[in-house]
């Protein structure tokens, strides 16, 4: 097993424009988290965490603590789409691979966007 993922590292860090994208993926991660992090203050209010537009009211509201599930999101989308990235490297080859994780930081930009108006709907930032 240790030698299966050593295996896969090096056939990683062959690849510099691939080892490039991940590692802006990994930034951009990083950064949202550090955002959300200082972004989100405890507070006694309650907080909008959930909009739609098919309920009788359109914004929902939770607790504080709810928007750190949002960090546990980051995290499970950065792990995973490495992995992924690994294994589209490993069965479909290097440009499919370069692109899916480029694909990967424009949706973390997306997500960036995101949390961003959560937060100010919030009024927490």
């Amino acid at each position: 097993m240790k030698q299966r993922v050593l295996t896969h590292i090096q056939t990683i860090a062959e690849d510099k424009h691939l080892v490039i994208a991940l590692s802006v993926f990994s930034l951009v991660c990083i950064g949202l988290i550090i955002f959300l992090a200082f972004g989100i203050q405890p507070s006694e209010r309650q907080v909008a965490v959930h909009y739609t537009s098919f309920g009788t009211t359109n914004f929902y509201r939770d607790k504080w603590y709810y928007l750190l599930g949002l960090i546990g999101f980051i995290l499970i989308a950065a792990v995973s789409h490495s992995v992924i990235t690994f294994r589209i490297l490993k069965e479909k080859g290097r440009h499919l691979a370069l692109a899916f994780a480029w694909f990967g930081v424009m949706i973390m930009f997306v997500f960036l966007t995101f949390f961003f108006q959560l937060l100010k709907i919030a009024s927490i930032i």
